[in-house]
């Protein structure tokens, strides 16, 4: 499903979030940013060791706010990494 919003365009799939090829993806991250178990544990593995080293570096994100690192060796591009 594709919704545009001025000149992006969003696109919300049904899939493997690790094998997507896309800027970015959201990933529901813990406070320290350490990978967690399930889906957040998926992206940090499957991006291996350079997202925890930047997840490290920047060192925590409180409850409501998100940071981006780079996909490390995922598909896409970029990892939003968003704590709720």
């Amino acid at each position: 499903m594709d919704i545009k919003i001025r000149n992006a365009t969003l696109s919300l799939v049904q899939g493997d979030i690790t094998l997507q090829e896309t800027d970015a993806i959201v990933n529901a991250a813990n406070t320290r940013l350490e990978g967690g178990a399930g889906v957040d544990g998926a992206i940090h593995a499957a991006g291996g060791p350079s997202i925890m080293a930047e997840c490290s570096r920047i060192g925590g994100c409180p409850t409501g706010q998100a940071v981006i690192t780079a996909g490390g060796s995922l598909k896409a591009r970029y990892v939003i990494h968003t704590v709720g």
